[in-house]
């Protein structure tokens, strides 16, 4: 565990994608949201063409036993956003487009209503998984873990039902369906693992399958690139070139002095070294650079 490569993307401050925190069960319990720094390369897939058309009643998740209509404008505008599963991630993605994009609408879509009122209050209108929509939208980016999920293909499926087949639809994925380990070297030509290898990456296949099928691609700052840049059926990674061991970046959490508690260790060193993900592709097509050239420059070190 102490020698797995992790590369990150690092667009804000704050943590930019689902937290996965670094802990250890020591005498000090300790635990740390790493930004991007610890959390997985995202995995970006867009759609290529317009979805088909869909029952009504499917759109944005509404089932025939649910019948509940989300509050928001019929009107639909041309840069308006739905983010599927705004979390931590989702929230940076419509802040950053707000500010491109003054007077657009984003709507997220959640799996319960215990953060609607957060939602309201940065801008982002509130709909609740399985309420029906007024109107398609030109922008989706869906974000949402497969882990509170009983159809995450599905969930997907609908999602870009959606879409108006303009704009972008971007769904973010995990570099663990790249079929690569032992510290090797990875970029974006890599195979991904064939189906039947694991239950977890199987969902996520499947659900990349749904969007490739249906036809649309980090976080925040490279979400936001690739909508802008109109590509169809394409696969980006977002990383920061500089992969690190976990063990070097929990070197850099304590000498960076932001944590009252020091990291003490790992409770285990066994199982795969992971991937050093490598996206000189990515940033050559898309323009694009991380905020942050790596983690030890985010947490304000100079190596």
């Amino acid at each position: 565990m102490g020698g797995a490569a992790v590369s990150s993307l690092l667009a804000t401050p704050t943590p930019t994608s689902r937290p996965r925190p670094v802990s250890t069960t020591n005498t000090a319990p300790f635990s740390v949201n790493l930004s991007t720094a610890a959390a997985r390369a995202p995995r970006l897939f867009l759609l290529s063409r317009r979805p088909r058309p869909c029952p009504a009643a499917a759109v944005l998740g509404v089932s025939d036993d649910t019948g509940v209509k989300m509050a928001g404008s019929d009107i639909v505008g041309k840069n308006d956003l739905l983010i599927v599963g705004p979390g931590v991630l989702g929230r940076l993605v419509a802040e950053k487009w707000q500010e491109e994009h003054p007077g657009c609408k984003v709507f997220g879509q959640t799996a319960s209503t215990d953060h609607h009122n957060e939602l309201s209050n940065i801008g982002i209108i509130p709909s609740l998984k399985g309420s029906t929509f007024p109107q398609k939208v030109p922008y989706v980016i869906f974000c949402a873990p497969p882990s509170r999920s009983d159809d995450y293909p599905g969930d997907v499926r609908v999602a870009a039902s959606n879409w108006t087949g303009e704009g972008s639809f971007v769904f973010t994925s995990s570099t663990a369906l790249y079929d690569c380990s032992d510290n090797e070297l990875c970029n974006e030509d890599c195979p991904s693992v064939p189906i039947g290898r694991s239950p977890r990456t199987d969902v996520l296949l499947k659900a990349e399958n749904v969007v490739l099928e249906a036809g649309g691609c980090d976080a925040a700052s490279l979400a936001i690139a690739i909508m802008k840049k109109g590509y169809r059926g394409r696969i980006f990674l977002g990383c920061d070139n500089k992969p690190l061991s976990r063990q070097e970046i929990m070197d850099s959490v304590n000498r960076s002095g932001k944590f009252d508690t020091k990291f003490q260790g790992f409770t285990g060193t066994d199982g795969p070294l992971g991937k050093k993900m490598e996206n000189s592709r990515t940033r050559s097509e898309i323009g694009w650079e991380p905020k942050y050239p790596s983690f030890t420059e985010f947490l304000g070190l100079d190596s």
